[in-house]
């Protein structure tokens, strides 16, 4: 099974990257819009588990939000992973903030879950937003034509962390927790 940690926002960042997803798929490319079940998030962690003690992980996750605040985010920029499904997506920038909940949440479930993919590793990490994946070099270069139309840079606010279950019907949350923290 593959699990994803992520990371959702605040309702006006959520819509707005929802937006865009649209405006990818209006344009007949393929838009992250379309992955069932998903909404705009930042993957902190893919796992490939045998298995995840997940109510183990839910009381550490529930404590760790317990006591974190919500943060602002900056989306600057338009990427490209080449080699990685061929990804467009909506580059994060790389704040303090940011960094110490991706470094704190992939630390904090290790010991109930496996199977790290390699390129979330802290210090291997690039915070983004997936707009489309699976992309052909055409389809690459249209929505990265559309980077006029996004209104880059965009600021917004981290509200929660998730736990997502990806299976072939797509994509469930296992459970979330809003950041209360003070």
């Amino acid at each position: 099974m593959v699990y994803v940690f992520v990371l959702t926002f605040d309702p006006e960042t959520e819509a707005t990257i929802h937006a865009i997803w649209q405006r990818v798929s209006q344009k007949g490319y393929p838009s992250a819009l379309e992955a069932e079940g998903y909404r705009p998030h930042i993957s902190l962690g893919v796992y490939d588990a045998e298995s995840f003690d997940i109510p183990a992980c839910y009381d550490l996750i529930a404590a760790y939000a317990r006591r974190t605040r919500p943060f602002p985010i900056q989306i600057s920029h338009l990427g490209v992973f080449v080699n990685m499904r061929n990804v467009v997506f909506l580059g994060v920038t790389p704040s303090r903030d940011l960094l110490t909940r991706h470094k704190d949440l992939t630390a904090l479930c290790r010991h109930h879950l496996s199977g790290l993919h390699p390129y979330y590793f802290p210090d291997e990490w690039t915070p983004h937003i997936t707009l489309g994946f699976d992309l052909s070099h055409e389809q690459t270069l249209g929505i990265l034509s559309l980077g006029w139309e996004m209104g880059l840079p965009i600021s917004g606010e981290v509200q929660a962390v998730q736990i997502v279950e990806l299976a072939a019907a797509g994509a469930r949350n296992l459970f979330g927790h809003d950041f209360t923290g003070s």
